[in-house]
């Protein structure tokens, strides 16, 4: 599998998952992870032209991917890659905290988002001044405050914080705010490697059949943290359209979604 940006350390629900799959799956497999240094984009095309050492990829849903790739219809983290909470300064919490409104919100924050990536587009559709970069550049340019906000998902910011604030000591957590919208990492794979992408999505499906993915969601000590630490009923939460559904992932059953 590729893994981009943030390493194994933040992705290490998104991995366990995949560990799941294939051990759910009915066939041995084995799994090696790949560090990569490269765009997403790029990353989407050395896969989808077979120049990758990877043959698996996770990232989040779309419908030029839907199309490009073979695409696993279960979303990983359950929806909560779409419940975005924002990083930011000491400086900017007290802007944070009086917000009370979605337009209120827009015209505060300049939002860091990476170049690429779905939410990106979510957001600037929905109205939002986005600033699109490198992930390793986004940390810099928000403790630098060229941008006020990085948006993250609910489940990434607390250990992407205790990451960074070594490096960034201005950095927190923003307790007031969440945005919130259907959103998810999936598994893709290549079209020709469909008994591959059958295979996971066989694995996934055994696992919600058996249980056995509701207990490792429940259980999993970075979900279990971040659902205690995020205090969502705390929150003011700004539910936000995402234009980038399609009916097939419209139709992905509701128990496969978390809801607070």
């Amino acid at each position: 599998m590729g893994l981009l940006g943030a390493g194994p350390d933040v992705f290490a629900y998104e991995i366990s998952v995949l560990k799941l799959a294939l051990e759910n799956c009915g066939e041995a497999v084995d799994l090696t992870i790949n560090n990569l240094q490269m765009q997403q984009e790029r990353a989407l095309i050395e896969l989808e032209t077979g120049r990758a050492d990877f043959n698996i990829f996770f990232t989040g849903f779309s419908a030029n991917r839907e199309k490009r790739f073979y695409q696993v219809d279960v979303p990983l983290t359950r929806g909560l890659l779409g419940h975005r909470i924002l990083m930011t300064t000491e400086r900017f919490l007290d802007d944070l905290a009086s917000i009370r409104s979605l337009e209120s919100l827009r015209e505060f924050a300049v939002i860091g988002s990476g170049t690429g990536w779905p939410d990106t587009e979510i957001l600037s559709s929905n109205g939002f001044h986005t600033v699109a970069s490198d992930y390793e550049s986004l940390w810099r340019m928000l403790a630098a405050e060229r941008i006020n906000t990085f948006n993250r998902g609910i489940h990434e910011a607390y250990v992407e914080h205790r990451q960074q604030s070594s490096i960034f000591p201005t950095l927190v957590v923003d307790p007031a705010l969440m945005i919130r919208y259907r959103f998810d990492y999936m598994f893709y794979v290549r079209k020709q490697d469909e008994q591959l992408g059958k295979l996971i999505e066989r694995g996934l499906r055994r696992a919600y059949e058996t249980g056995a993915f509701m207990r490792h969601f429940e259980n999993h000590p970075m979900i279990r943290k971040v659902l205690r630490e995020a205090q969502v009923e705390e929150r003011l939460v700004f539910d936000i359209d995402n234009p980038l559904m399609t009916d097939r992932q419209r139709q992905i059953p509701d128990s496969y979604w978390h809801h607070f």
